[in-house]
């Protein structure tokens, strides 16, 4: 290969570099378009186009190795562009991507195979769906956008008056309406982020994660795109996991290859274990963030070697290692996030042991200070020998950051300790 490039500029994708760095590459590491936190180990690209990067590809003189962070390129169909030039390709194809960029199509293809998930309808006319919760009886009501919203555009509404000003809010962008808003009834259980590497035909189990999707500890608080998690979980049986990858990822891989869907990537299955069994809430087509954070840095594996083997439809092994550590990830976040997050304010990072701090939404001004420049900033890990540890940890780097007008939960990982 003639070089590895990450594709995106989030945490997630500084952690999946942080992963390749460890190995030491005989090639040149690339980030397209980064941030200021990759610089460490690669050579930031400033591509944030879909264009740009296949016009950027296409000149390079051998077979490159290209992993695909967010779900914006894969939705747009990077992986074929860069998959005709030749290139060696984490993730899935454009078709196969729609099973996160229209949760619709990600429903009809669970009902079809019958994969299990909350029964659900879809409305693009936002006056019908204010007449179905205006009859519904079975509150809260789980109202969600079928497009890619950035890990914003879920609803639990507890009754009416919450369903109806997330209509009303939705109903000023008409946008939102062309692939849809899905009501769903609620699911009742607890959560689990399962992430699989997979070529579309066999898989593997990645470290279970758990992560905090709320901006704060209140249970009514915005949904966001991450505020922290942990791994690994250890609260789910070996029976839950059979049923799971019996009720779920063994159809789940029949029905993609009965779907003719090229996929070669990371897998992520948001599953509710319910009293009925595991149910999926959702698809993502690429690693979570913030579960990419806790996942990557307690594995001790080649990553290079496990990319490249999948890129090209090979698994490398058929189980990952057990974890060799425990981490802990809490997410610092401007104030105002996540609708108006502030921008500008400069961030000073003083490492300590036992922690990495991965940069997001960062910048550097022309001084070459570093500022946050978004919403989610900073994704801050502890490492340790045990949940407890790790969490001890993450919290003692976050004193060590100034980082002001910013907000983070203080709840990360309790429910591991209890």
């Amino acid at each position: 290969m003639q070089g590895i490039v990450v594709i995106g500029s989030g945490a997630r994708e500084h952690a999946i570099l942080w992963g390749l760095a460890q190995q030491v590459p005989q090639v040149p590491l690339y980030a397209a378009p980064g941030n200021p936190g990759m610089e460490q180990w690669a050579s930031c690209l400033g591509l944030d186009t879909v264009a740009d990067i296949v016009q950027w590809a296409s000149q390079q003189s051998g077979p490159l190795l290209v992993i695909i962070g967010p779900e914006g390129p894969l939705a747009e169909g990077l992986s074929d562009h860069l998959r005709a030039q030749g290139h060696v390709v984490v993730g899935p194809s454009k078709e196969a991507a729609r099973l996160e960029s229209s949760k619709a199509f990600a429903k009809e293809f669970m009902d079809r195979h019958h994969i299990p998930t909350a029964r659900w309808t879809l409305f693009h006319d936002p006056s019908a769906l204010a007449a179905y919760t205006a009859q519904y009886a079975e509150w809260p009501l789980v109202l969600k956008q079928s497009r890619l919203a950035q890990g914003k555009g879920v609803v639990v509404a507890a009754d009416e008056t919450v369903a109806k000003k997330a209509i009303a809010e939705w109903s000023e962008d008409p946008t939102v309406y062309d692939d849809g808003v899905i009501a769903e009834a609620c699911l009742v259980g607890r959560e689990v982020s399962v992430h699989i590497l997979t070529n579309g035909q066999d898989y593997v189990w990645m470290p279970l994660a758990q992560d905090y999707k709320r901006l704060s500890e209140d249970p009514q608080s915005p949904n966001t795109g991450g505020m922290g998690a942990y791994a690994p979980v250890t609260w789910l049986t070996d029976a839950d996991r059979k049923a799971i990858q019996t009720a779920v990822l063994d159809p789940l891989m029949q029905a993609i290859q009965k779907d003719h869907l090229l996929y070669r990537g990371v897998l992520y299955v948001g599953i509710m274990m319910t009293a009925q069994g595991p149910m999926v809430l959702e698809f993502n087509v690429r690693m979570g963030d913030p579960e990419t954070e806790v996942i990557i840095p307690i594995l001790d594996v080649d990553w290079i070697q496990w990319w490249w083997e999948l890129g090209q439809g090979h698994l490398h092994a058929q189980t990952l290692p057990e974890p060799a550590r425990a981490a802990v990830a809490v997410v610092l976040a401007s104030d105002g996030y996540p609708k108006t997050p502030r921008r500008g304010q400069p961030l000073a990072i003083t490492p300590t042991e036992e922690a990495i701090v991965f940069q997001a939404a960062t910048r550097r001004d022309p001084k070459g200070q570093l500022q946050a420049n978004g919403g989610r900033v900073l994704t801050v890990v502890g490492l340790g020998a045990s949940i407890s540890e790790a969490r001890r940890h993450s919290y003692q780097q976050v004193t060590a950051i100034d980082f002001p007008f910013s907000c983070m939960r203080h709840d990360i990982a309790l429910e591991a300790l209890e």
